[in-house]
């Protein structure tokens, strides 16, 4: 045995090829074998990012929702503000366009019949004009071939009838034509409407056209009440409601806002200006939460027992077997 492995190292020895072959095949290192590793689970790590995902859109999706909701409310209330401040400048630009006009009547009104006086009269009445440069405005004021004078006695504002931009002043105006007869002066009184067309932005104002007199109308028109017809209250309660507005009203003409807060949710008084007379024509209707009232009431002055009536709505509850007035309008 001993013998077959020196022969087969002589053997090796004696062959150089496959002396080196076997070296190069002890030098070449087995790759180490690694445990085969087991893949994790990411199944959960994935649901919480979709729904973590979801939650995110759903979240600003809300928040989109809540900035519409603001902006909305924002530009409401900014559009309220814009017509309220609308309102109140078209109710101030009636009073400023008032005392414009008022230096433009007393001269388009009174005309002397006098070349000096009808120039001057004609050169400041174009100062109130609107700018334009196509109209021939200096034939309007032109009195040429006057045989008399028109003398203005008052003007009250009649009426105002507002358009874009443009309103037309309606002024009642009492005047008088003076002419001379065999110089005698004779006078003749007159009344119509003057109509003056104007412009106007804010408060500045020009008149844009030539005024006109035109017949002075009526403004009471056959308006009828729109209030619905309703089925009023003939309960158990009605003695005991008049008997209360006999005393509410009592107090209301003679005691203080103070007092009057036990009965009232928005105290006021005539704290003695006026004494309590009576209350007459008086209506009462049930509602969700108590009764509705409506009454004529008398009051008097003191010294003179002079009667003033007005007319009142309110709205009573009744709580702890008292009455309470929650609102009152007066009428």
């Amino acid at each position: 045995m001993k013998k077959k492995k020196n022969d087969s190292k002589m053997a090796t020895e004696n062959n150089p090829m496959l002396s080196a072959f076997k070296k190069k095949l002890k030098a070449v290192k087995k790759p180490e074998k690694k445990p085969k590793s087991i893949p994790k689970d990411r199944s959960k790590m994935i649901a919480v990012g979709v729904w973590t995902m979801i939650g995110t859109l759903v979240f600003f999706a809300f928040l989109s929702v809540l900035l519409s909701i603001s902006n909305r409310s924002a530009l409401n209330d900014l559009v309220r503000q814009q017509e309220q401040n609308s309102k109140q400048k078209e109710e101030v630009s009636i009073v400023a366009g008032e005392r414009f006009l008022s230096g433009f009547i007393e001269q388009y009104i009174n005309v002397k019949n006098e070349r000096a006086a009808a120039e001057q009269r004609q050169n400041t009445l174009m100062k109130y004009l609107v700018i334009d440069d196509e109209t021939d405005q200096e034939t309007w004021f032109d009195t040429s071939g006057a045989q008399g004078d028109r003398v203005l006695n008052d003007y009250v504002l009649y009426n105002v009838k507002k358009g874009d931009g443009d309103s037309l002043f309606q002024y009642k105006v009492n005047y008088a034509n003076v002419v001379k007869i065999k110089k005698k002066e004779h006078k003749v009184d007159k009344s119509a409407l003057l109509n003056i067309p104007v412009k106007h932005k804010g408060d500045k104002f020009a008149v844009s056209g030539t005024p006109y007199l035109s017949e002075i109308y009526d403004l009471k028109g056959d308006i009828t009440s729109s209030l619905e017809e309703r089925e009023e209250y003939d309960g158990g309660q009605s003695a005991a409601i008049k008997e209360f507005l006999n005393t509410f009203f009592r107090k209301y003409a003679e005691e203080s806002k103070d007092d009057m807060s036990y009965v009232m949710k928005t105290p006021e008084t005539l704290n003695g200006h006026l004494v309590f007379g009576d209350v007459e024509n008086f209506s009462i209707y049930k509602n969700d939460d108590g009764f509705e009232i409506s009454s004529v009431v008398i009051f008097k002055e003191k010294e003179t027992s002079i009667p003033v009536k007005e007319r009142f709505t309110l709205f009573v509850t009744k709580n702890s077997g008292q009455y309470y007035v929650k609102q009152l309008k007066h009428q």
